[in-house]
């Protein structure tokens, strides 16, 4: 299993946070090329596939395997 954010894409709106039952995700310090701080996948272990991360994403920088 593997979490994937693409930083580029992602404008830190933290609906991921939001969303997920598992609070796998967390804020970092991270920026990228638009000036927006990134997601981060804090507690991978924890995530159970739900994909609600996925489904919430409204840039489509998510992606569950």
């Amino acid at each position: 299993m593997a979490i994937y954010i693409d930083g580029n894409l992602c404008k830190g709106c933290e609906l991921c946070i939001h969303y997920c039952p598992k609070q796998v995700y967390a804020m970092t310090d991270k920026v990228n090329r638009k000036g927006y701080n990134v997601m981060g996948v804090a507690r991978p272990e924890d995530c159970v596939r739900c994909k609600l991360c996925m489904k919430s994403c409204p840039d489509l920088a998510i992606y569950v395997e």
